[in-house]
């Protein structure tokens, strides 16, 4: 049996490619089985009772010898526990490609603006039947990366494809729809610091150096904001137990396109401050106009401290 994983941290995206793929592998008569590596956030719950699905299994590790699957990441620190212990047969990701592999797999990586773009795309391709509840799904997946068409990773191709998957799922506002989402998203009330810190976070390697980086996409950035004091302490106390060089977390105003980025200690924040040409409003450093980790911050990281 083949075992579907999305990334640590789970979003939306990640859940959805994954319950999606396991569906399309389904009609091909594939054994499968998808499956989460942590709990979901309240945007995803949204979507997955909207439309009547299960959430996956969560699982932190599998059977020794495993065939597994990756959709939406590919990164090792962003993967399950005993990565190295099992076998991977496939990746389905949208995002660049760092993992290495001991002999050759089926690899579908494109530069689009969601995974669950990538899954409907091999649906279509086929002709293969697409149920209402996973046509949702998928096009839930896609609005939930591109912040509804706002982020730069959007292409048109995002966009054809979510309106392709409307014409099964039978929207009629599709643009209330996805504000219901982002709300359901923005509601952190039940969440300790450490878990809105984790929320969507992520490690990434940068010169050798490890840097811990949480995006927080809202409707109402004084929802995280309001914490400032409590998160400085969590950065901290992460940047110290994960033995990390720096640790970042941003609150982004999905709708003003703003970003908030609070860091865990000054040296992170003058690094920060130059890299971003960033303003400091009492520790929190305001950027105007940026929406995305994957193409609009992590890649001035890897140009800044991959020197």
């Amino acid at each position: 049996m083949k075992h579907i994983l999305g990334h640590k941290n789970p979003d939306t995206d990640t859940v959805c490619s994954a319950i999606g793929y396991h569906e399309f592998l389904k009609l091909k008569n594939v054994e499968s089985k998808a499956f989460t590596l942590g709990e979901l956030n309240n945007e995803t719950k949204f979507v997955l009772d909207y439309f009547g699905i299960s959430a996956p299994d969560q699982v932190q590790e599998l059977p020794q010898n495993s065939e597994i699957i990756l959709v939406d990441h590919n990164e090792d620190s962003q993967s399950i526990d005993n990565l190295d212990d099992l076998e991977i047969v496939e990746i389905i990701d949208h995002h660049k490609v760092k993992i290495q592999t001991d002999k050759p797999i089926k690899i579908h990586v494109e530069p689009l603006g969601s995974s669950c773009s990538i899954v409907a795309k091999k649906y279509f391709a086929k002709g293969f039947h697409i149920s209402r509840e996973i046509a949702g799904l998928m096009l839930a997946g896609i609005i939930s990366d591109t912040l509804y068409f706002r982020s730069p990773t959007t292409t048109e191709k995002d966009k054809e494809l979510a309106m392709e998957l409307n014409k099964i799922v039978g929207i009629e506002d599709l643009e209330e729809f996805s504000i219901q989402m982002f709300d359901a998203k923005s509601n952190v009330s039940e969440l300790t610091t450490e878990e809105l810190v984790k929320l969507d976070y992520k490690v990434f390697d940068f010169g050798g150096e490890g840097y811990g980086i949480g995006v927080m996409e809202t409707t109402n950035k004084e929802f995280g904001l309001e914490r400032k004091a409590e998160i400085l302490k969590v950065l901290a106390k992460i940047k110290k137990t994960d033995k990390l060089k720096g640790v970042f977390f941003s609150v982004i105003d999905i709708f003003k396109k703003e970003s908030y980025t609070i860091c865990s200690s000054e040296e992170e924040e003058k690094l920060f401050i130059k890299m971003f040409d960033a303003e400091n409003r009492d520790q929190i450093l305001f950027v105007d106009n940026i929406v995305s980790r994957k193409k609009e911050i992590i890649p001035v990281f890897e140009k800044t401290l991959n020197k």
